[in-house]
């Protein structure tokens, strides 16, 4: 080593001294020998500690558990007889070491914070001395302040790696630590430059190593608190101290030139140059400004490039992500003042919002003054976020969870007006997606218990555990949607009124009559929706409208899909009116159908009455429920006045006057229905067809064979003691076993006629679907025992099996052990003289493309279509329809249908309805209906029909609960046959439904007094036998109503291009002057008083067999 001679410099003027020689291998070599040594005792620790073990395993001497000596470290009591006292105190010095490090406890979460700020500030100082000589001696006459107190820093740093290095239990792995090596490489050339009085630059650039701790350090101070945050914090922290660090090394080389040429090629670089150039060498943009001189600068850069750029190039796309992320989806909602909004999470996919939103902000609903926020753990999609700024003045998308409060306080959810929760309406684990939505709820009811939270759940019997949440109310307008029930209720109601499901279906979704004119037009552009009254006025027959025009039903069908339910304060010019004077009036004046009534009764309590009857008087603050294309109509009934609008006044200028009586109306609109009022419902429906007294049965033995009214598979019979529920709302009998319920013999089919078959493709590892929300319906009680229908599961048994019990104590509800994709199976049950056929589907989540979701249950609607085709000319289908020729009116509900082909051949046709988890794979339901996939489902003709439906028709009613939740309770009433609070809470609890021990028959005609069925009622019999083809509605509607009669629409057959069908499709709500066709039914409701209870119901009602 050569010594320079360099000039010294003693005068008060000169700031360092500058040493002769250099002595930098000596600070290095310190360093060096401490890691080495270091490593070399921690070895030789563990070789002693393991001799014992290894003596005593050379030696076979067992272990002082007899077991032998373990692998592995071997305890240091086997070393000394005498050394628990010694492990002990060690244990405790390891202890105290621990906690005293430990953020957990104050002490230790200072210490922390006190080790960063020292070991910037030593960093600071480093920076400081970057300016002075590489290798400088310390002034003999005066002190250095900077190195006094980085000396003290050192000795600070020296005491915390001893507590470190004792509480640490693998001395190897701490003895290689980042935190070890730092204080390695910067401790002990503090004491060799005590020692020779000069002072080495040397790794102290190391110490800004520190910054990986930041994250930690801002924790313990709650400044973040944040995944988001702290991982970005941990990444720039790793990049900003691999880049100062690389900077100290570059500067150190570069400054002190290469050892082997006497430091001769050494440059002059400040640190700040070299920043610059590590910055530079990690973009890889290399200017070229700044280069190395030295060999080891050069080759330290080779390792940067391979060690740091990496580092920099996988940090950098997160970084840039989380903050671009964090621009766009984080912050607060700010409301806007006048607006309200609400909060809506769960499931958020592009499918599900843009049918949420598709009903929310029709235009039908008038004016919407509600903001949407959408609160989501993900990111949204390219669909969705395209979704967003179509509606970015109405929506407002967040990043967060609901399980956290903070996300919720972001979202302002104590502001908003109430939160709805979405589900996955097509997962294939329900009973998990549903725990999810529960949890959703607990969560913000735990955040604000008043907060009104509309929620939808899959299966029936997850509203058990919302009952178990306290703040849980109804009061308050919260409410559930469930999906499994609803679907399965509508479905059942198409079992016994053909089309009805698609009338509701239609009626709480919001479509206006210009978007479906568009719709349409958009598919066909030949295709127009014709004003089919005007062709109808100018025709010679309503047979010939069909001829001339083929597209005549979808305009028809097409008028009632536009029609919706809506509510609206009544005007003050009714009070006084009983409810039929008030329909006559709205129907003929104001061009409504005014279908229900909500008022206050006695106890302060909302009822909502159904058709409502004259005992019913509309006096102030009554609310009523109309039919009606849009909300601005529907306002007719709220601005009427007797005074202003007489009867030369035209219905579109019905509007609000100036005159002094409907000055108030505008106070009295106030007591519209608001979601803090309680209700109780007092109107429920049954929906059934209208048996007209049966005919006379022929004396043929084959006839009375296969007679058409349903048979009863039990061998008891007592049809003067019917049994009923605890509530009296549903048919009841005895818990019966599967094996009591099986069919296995033939004599019991050859029983099955007029019965509904419900086809399952489940086994015993699928989900529940919750057969009983299917059953409840069918088993109302204002429908007469023999008049009950016989349901058939057709299925795997060990599915049933686990169903069962919520089922077994319905009567006439039996169990066909078969596949309905067995031709033998569908035979076996007698579909060929069944009343529907019902195709469920089984929704396995198996398949990736969307259409093979439905296949099993389109190859089972395939193959019954086969079935009936096979067997149209067979004998027993001949002898059915004989007897159908025979007694017309008592088919009338649909069970066996009978039509005239060209040839004049009979033809047997079996109705049936098939559930899809797809929407578009209804095109291969029917074979003369248009297969373009891109309809949409109302539009198709299988659904028009009512022989298709799919669960995503219920997407509309989230919206149509959060605008009036008493809407929700009319649908549900008039779907699943009637709701107690009682009934709900036995349900909830899984529990066996119980018996009404005794329901006395005045007991049974008050439960049924204001219940009334929904019937199907032919044209030229019985209240409408003076009505011919040719009439028009409008007439038909006010003779129906004077005998108690609510006409809602029409059941027509479908005739297209001239051809005849045995289809059907829906009207909802024609004009007045509708003409009507001979083979035409009527959807009607009819007070259920109106039948002959007295002699259908015994003097009391007890307990019964299955009957």
């Amino acid at each position: 080593m050569l010594n320079h001679s360099i000039k010294r410099c003693y005068g008060p003027e000169c700031e360092d001294v500058v040493c002769t020689g250099r002595y930098w291998w000596l600070f290095l070599a310190s360093s060096l020998v401490t890691l080495a040594v270091g490593t070399g005792l921690v070895f030789l620790v563990r070789f002693i500690t393991r001799l014992p073990c290894l003596n005593r395993r050379r030696h076979h001497v067992a272990g002082p558990d007899g077991s032998g000596c373990c692998a592995g470290i071997c305890p240091i009591n086997l070393l000394e007889k005498n050394a628990e006292a010694e492990i002990h105190s060690i244990e405790a010095a390891k202890d105290w070491a621990t906690r005293l490090l430990s953020a957990q406890s104050r002490f230790g979460r200072i210490l922390l914070i006190t080790y960063f700020c020292i070991s910037m500030a030593s960093y600071a100082i480093y920076v400081i001395d970057t300016g002075k000589p590489i290798e400088r001696c310390l002034p003999a006459d005066r002190g250095d302040l900077l190195f006094f107190i980085d000396n003290i820093f050192n000795f600070f740093f020296l005491g915390v790696f001893i507590f470190r290095f004792i509480s640490w239990n693998d001395k190897f792995w701490f003895w290689f630590s980042v935190n070890t090596l730092v204080d390695i490489f910067t401790i002990p050339p503090t004491f060799v430059s005590l020692i020779i009085s000069r002072t080495w630059l040397g790794l102290r650039c190391l110490r800004i190593m520190i910054l990986m701790q930041l994250p930690e350090i801002l924790q313990l101070l709650r400044v973040l608190r944040t995944s988001n945050g702290i991982k970005l914090t941990s990444l720039l922290t790793i990049v900003a101290g691999a880049w100062l660090t690389s900077a100290g090394i570059y500067h150190l080389v570069e400054n002190s030139g290469d050892p082997w040429i006497n430091f001769n090629n050494s440059q002059s670089l400040t640190y700040g140059q070299c920043i610059y150039i590590t910055v530079v060498t990690m973009s890889t943009v290399g200017y070229g400004d700044l280069t190395p001189k030295t060999t080891c600068g050069t080759i330290f850069i080779i390792f940067f490039i391979l060690g740091v750029l990496a580092i920099f190039a996988s940090a950098l796309p997160e970084i840039v992500e989380i903050v671009g992320k964090g621009n766009k989806y984080s912050g607060v909602y700010e409301p806007v003042k006048g607006k309200k909004h609400i909060v809506v999470c769960g499931h958020i996919t592009y499918d599900s919002v843009s049918n949420f939103l598709k009903d929310f902000l029709h235009i039908d609903r008038d004016v919407v003054n509600v903001n949407i926020v959408l609160l989501d753990t993900t990111d949204p999609d390219l669909e969705l976020q395209a979704l967003f700024r179509r509606h970015f003045t109405k929506m407002r998308y967040f990043q967060g969870s609901v399980f956290n409060p903070s996300d919720l306080q972001r979202v302002k959810l104590n502001e908003s007006d109430a939160c709805l929760i979405l589900c996955n309406k097509y997962s294939p684990r329900p009973d998990t997606e549903d725990s999810g939505q529960i949890m959703r709820v607990i969560s913000i009811k735990n955040f604000n218990p008043e907060m009104r939270v509309i929620v939808q759940l899959i299966q029936d019997h997850s509203k058990t555990h919302l009952l178990n949440i306290p703040s849980w109310n109804q009061a308050y307008g919260d409410d559930v949607i469930c999906i499994a029930a609803l679907k399965l209720g509508f479905i059942a109601q198409t079992c016994l009124a053909p089309g009805f499901s698609t009338m509701m279906a239609n009626l709480f979704a919001m479509r206006s009559s210009s978007e479906i004119h568009v719709k349409v037009v958009k598919d066909d552009p030949t295709e127009r929706v014709v004003e089919t009254q005007s062709v109808v006025k100018n025709a010679s027959s309503p047979a010939e409208t069909y001829l001339e025009s083929p597209e005549g039903w979808m305009s028809h069908y097409l008028h009632g899909c536009g029609n919706e339910i809506y509510t609206e304060s009544l005007s003050r010019a009714f009070d006084g009116m009983t409810a039929p004077e008030m329909v006559k009036e709205c129907f003929i004046k104001l061009k409504l159908l005014l279908i229900a009534v909500q008022q206050n009764n006695e106890f302060d309590e909302t009822e909502i009455i159904i058709n409502p009857g004259p005992y019913i008087t509309i006096n102030q603050g009554t609310v009523g429920f109309f039919l009606a294309p849009d909300a601005t109509e529907a306002k007719r009934a709220y601005y009427y006045c007797r005074a202003c609008h007489s009867e030369g006044v035209e219905v579109e200028k019905i509007w609000k006057c100036e005159c002094k009586e409907c000055e108030s109306l505008d106070n009295n609109h106030a007591k519209k229905y608001t979601h803090k009022d309680g209700h109780k419902l007092l109107a429920m429906t049954r929906l059934g067809d209208h048996h007209e007294p049966a005919p006379a049965r022929s004396p043929s033995a084959e006839l009375a064979e296969l007679k058409i009214q349903g048979v009863n598979l039990s061998e008891s019979s007592d049809h003067d003691r019917p049994a009923y529920d605890f509530t009296g709302l549903f048919h009841w009998t005895p818990a019966r076993t599967v094996e009591d319920a099986l069919i296995t013999s033939a004599q019991k089919r050859r029983y099955l006629v007029n019965h509904i078959i419900v086809c399952l493709f489940g086994d015993e590892s699928s989900p529940l679907i919750g057969l009983r929300n299917f059953v409840m319906p069918l088993r109302a009680s204002n429908f007469k025992y023999e008049d009950l229908r016989t349901i058939v599961f057709l299925g795997n048994i060990k599915y049933i099996e686990r169903e069962w019990d919520k089922i077994m104590n319905f009567p006439k509800v039996f169990i066909y052990n078969g596949s309905p994709l067995s031709r033998a199976d569908m035979c076996n049950v007698n579909v060929h003289q069944s009343a529907m056929c019902v195709i469920l589907s089984a929704n396995l989540g198996d398949s990736v493309e969307q259409g093979l979701q439905d296949k099993e249950t389109i190859l089972s609607s395939l193959n019954l279509k086969s079935i009936m085709a096979a067997g149209a000319h067979s004998r027993r289908s001949k002898i059915i329809a004989a007897y159908a020729a025979e007694s017309p009116t008592r088919l009338n509900g649909g069970s066996i249908k009978r039509s005239l082909s060209t040839q004049g051949t009979p033809k047997i046709t079996v109705p049936m309805i098939t559930e899809l988890v797809n929407d578009v794979n209804v095109q291969f339901l029917d074979d003369d209906d248009e297969d373009d996939p891109d309809t949409e489902l109302y539009l198709t003709q299988p659904f028009a029909c009512g022989t298709a439906f799919a669960v995503s028709v219920l997407d509309s009613l989230m919206s149509a609960t959060y605008f009036n939740a008493h809407s929700l309770t009319l649908i549900r009433t008039m779907i699943t046959g009637g709701t107690n609070a009682d009934l709900e809470e036995i349900l909830a609890e899984g529990g066996e439904l119980p018996p009404g021990v005794q329901i006395s028959r005045t007991r049974l005609k008050e439960l049924l007094r204001d219940r009334c069925t929904v019937a199907q009622l032919s044209i030229g019999t019985g209240v409408f036998q003076q009505f011919k083809e040719g009439a028009a509605y409008g007439s038909l509607f006010l003779h129906a109503l004077e005998s108690g009669i609510l006409c809602l629409g029409i059941y027509r057959n479908l005739i297209i291009a001239g051809k005849s069908s045995s289809k059907r499709y829906v009207i909802t709500n024609p004009p007045q002057d509708f003409d009507i066709l001979a083979g035409d039914r009527i959807f009607c409701l009819k007070h259920f008083e109106d039948l002959n209870m007295n002699k259908e119901i015994p003097e009391t009602a007890l307990i019964g067999s299955d009957l």
